[in-house]
């Protein structure tokens, strides 16, 4: 076996996870670790199962290429690659974090939720509670992306573009098939990123997201779907899951629904009712916020230390972090560094794990009481 051979297949989607596995096992004993990171952890990064582009194995290697800690692999609706994630946390010594991160019925907020004891997390996962939840979801999601990607035609002929995704497109730009909107986007820009940026219709991948796979007035249909997908719905489900629900990304909430600071800290309060337990402070899309002129990653800080401080009686919100890193062609994204290495370390320290572990632990008595 050579070390490009096993660097393929530790990624390869059309191997079964054993084998990805085989590979990893290969590489912790003949590679040695090449790149860097920003953080120690990363709390929010993707694989194939949802819209990523590396296999859970893939991504908890990458880590232990940058000699980071741990990292929590936060599929979109699905847990599929948790098992794998965790196996291959133990071949590598990384702290593998079980997570899911859910989209809901408002555009700019997806709960994510973590379980820090792995543990508990797999008795969860043998006991089918996700799947009652997480199946309906992908087949709605199924039906859903084949209307959106109907769409593409009569979408793209309105700014006078011409633009089609076909099968074969989809098995030559996407791993383990279109799961997500994120694939969509991935798929387009692709297949037509270069004459779509000359156009000035779009600068790149994450861009195109914005302004067409997730918008109602151009891509994005509507689920079909009977159960409530709320985020206040999501957030008591993880809480009687056992897990740490919490507000991914909320520059992009803000940026959606077009929110000032304090209307995002009056949707952090309502669902915190619900049992919200963090609130995800530091990310790579983080910027100097237009309303007051900080950095969003200290505004959001400020935000979630007002509400411990307003709501003394109650468990505190815990922050987290993450990447968001898809690793997908043209995303521009880095594991434990986000865009340009713009994560911060403080937010990414190895000991916000250890209070995670404390908080789900007296979260879980709380339930088996």
């Amino acid at each position: 076996m050579s070390t490009d051979f096993n660097l393929i297949q530790i990624n390869d989607f059309h191997y079964k996870p054993e084998k990805r596995l085989e590979a990893a096992r290969w590489l912790v004993k003949n590679f040695k670790p090449d790149m860097n990171a920003v953080c120690e952890v990363d709390m929010h990064c993707h694989s194939f199962y949802s819209d990523g582009y590396n296999s859970p194995s893939g991504r908890v290697f990458e880590a232990w290429r940058r000699g980071m800690k741990s990292i929590a692999v936060s599929d979109h609706d699905v847990v599929d690659g948790q098992r794998e994630a965790i196996e291959a946390g133990e071949i590598f010594g990384i702290d593998v974090i079980p997570a899911i991160e859910f989209y809901t019925d408002r555009p700019g907020i997806e709960i994510i939720g973590h379980f820090p004891d792995t543990k508990y997390f797999l008795e969860v996962l043998d006991s089918k509670a996700f799947a009652k939840i997480c199946e309906p979801i992908r087949s709605a999601k199924a039906k859903q992306l084949r209307s959106m990607i109907a769409r593409v035609p009569e979408c793209f002929a309105k700014l006078n573009f011409s633009a089609k995704i076909t099968p074969s497109d989809t098995n030559q730009y996407v791993r383990n098939g279109v799961s997500t909107q994120g694939d969509i986007s991935v798929i387009m820009w692709q297949k037509y990123g270069s004459e779509l940026a000359a156009a000035g219709l779009s600068t790149d991948v994450k861009d195109f997201h914005g302004l067409y796979t997730s918008r109602d007035d151009m891509l994005n249909v509507p689920l079909d779907l009977d159960i409530d997908i709320s985020p206040e719905a999501f957030v008591k489900r993880l809480r009687q899951w056992g897990g740490l629900p919490g507000i991914a990304h909320p520059t992009e909430l803000r940026k959606k629904e077009k929110l000032g600071n304090e209307e995002l800290y009056k949707i952090i309060c309502k669902l915190a009712e619900c049992g919200l337990q963090t609130l995800e402070v530091d990310g790579w899309r983080n910027a100097i916020c237009p309303e007051c002129g900080l950095p969003q990653t200290e505004v959001f800080e400020q935000l979630r230390q007002r509400y411990n401080n307003e709501h003394q009686g109650t468990l505190p919100l815990l922050f987290t972090n993450g990447s968001d890193d898809h690793n997908q062609p043209g995303e521009g994204l880095e594991l434990g560094c986000g865009k340009d290495g713009n994560l911060s370390p403080e937010f990414g320290r190895y000991d916000n794990i250890i209070k995670l572990r404390e908080r789900q632990r007296k979260l879980l008595a709380t339930l088996s009481s």
